[in-house]
């Protein structure tokens, strides 16, 4: 739903994915081609509260627009407007030893990092299953 890098590159606005969508190296939980998505972790908006991070305005020069963000990501490298908010996602072994998460450390735990993912995919996860998740991701 609305993930820059993926939904946009196949040209379809929804995606019914699972984890394994976008980490489906076996054994490892990497991307098995160079991914770099923007799942919104850089957004102002993002579920966490990123209040603490500088907000940086880019203007797109040939139709004006503007994005506000805490990190261009890919942009950066590539100097590519489309690539504003991309990073690479992480590999899932041994995540538990690697907090805090995402690339700007907005989550400090993984109990936070499933949160973000809770909210920002709609997945209506129960108290429960979050608690299941993180304690899964813990272990890889």
């Amino acid at each position: 739903m609305g993930v820059g890098g993926l939904n946009d590159a196949i040209g379809l606005p929804l995606i019914k994915g699972t984890c394994g969508t976008c980490h489906n190296s076996f054994n490892v939980g990497n991307h098995s081609t160079g991914a770099p998505l923007n799942i919104g972790i850089a957004d102002v908006t993002n579920p966490l509260g990123v209040t603490y991070l500088p907000v940086i305005t880019l203007r797109d020069k040939t139709g004006g627009t503007e994005v506000s963000t805490t990190d261009p990501g890919r942009a950066l490298i590539t100097g590519k407007w489309a690539d504003i908010g991309k990073f690479k996602g992480s590999i899932l072994r041994g995540l538990a030893a690697r907090s805090p998460y995402f690339h700007n450390g907005s989550a400090a735990t993984l109990k936070e990092a499933v949160e973000f993912y809770n909210i920002r995919f709609s997945m209506g996860l129960t108290h429960h299953e979050k608690a299941d998740l993180a304690a899964f991701l813990s272990v890889l």
